[in-house]
């Protein structure tokens, strides 16, 4: 069940054009907020997804990374 909802998160946030704050996405995806929590960082260690504080310091952005952005950095 945990790569299935691996998936799910990854393509939620591939058709995302731009990061998404952790509560929205918990609202969107119906998922509690630790639990996304979880999976975000688990997906973070594996590389496909960076996480940051926003602009305001209480909350969470997620940007989901592709092949371009490790072609970019290696540029």
């Amino acid at each position: 069940m945990m790569g299935r909802q691996r998936d799910v998160v990854y393509r939620v946030l591939l058709s995302k054009k731009k990061a998404v704050a952790l509560h929205a996405l918990s609202s969107e995806l119906d998922t509690p907020t630790p639990a996304l929590l979880a999976t975000l960082r688990k997906m973070q260690s594996d590389g496909l997804v960076e996480m940051y504080y926003g602009k305001d310091k209480a909350r969470i952005m997620v940007k989901v990374k592709t092949i371009n952005d490790y072609v970019d950095a290696g540029s």
